[in-house]
């Protein structure tokens, strides 16, 4: 398995634990409404890569944004990132 497939599955397997640990957390609702979020996905996925977080998410009073990158280059991606956490 070559280098980069490894650090995607890796990369993977850490947001998928960090969505679990998000979702099993029960914070008082209150305490995130006016919370800014913005999802941002990986290689070979694309924005609704997050369809099913983003509900659980604005349950909770968050506002979420996920990033729809255009995926031509590392720098047209963090563009595509930057002008959302702009907005």
């Amino acid at each position: 398995m070559n280098t980069l497939l490894k650090n995607c599955l890796l990369s993977l397997a850490l947001a998928t634990g960090l969505v679990a640990a998000t979702a099993s957390y029960a914070a008082p609702a209150a305490d995130l409404k006016g919370t800014n979020v913005v999802l941002v996905h990986g290689a070979f996925a694309d924005g609704s890569s997050w369809d099913k977080v983003v509900p659980l998410l604005e349950a909770r009073g968050l506002h979420v944004v996920a990033v729809q990158n255009p995926l031509s280059s590392l720098k047209d991606d963090v563009a595509a990132t930057r002008r959302v956490i702009e907005q």
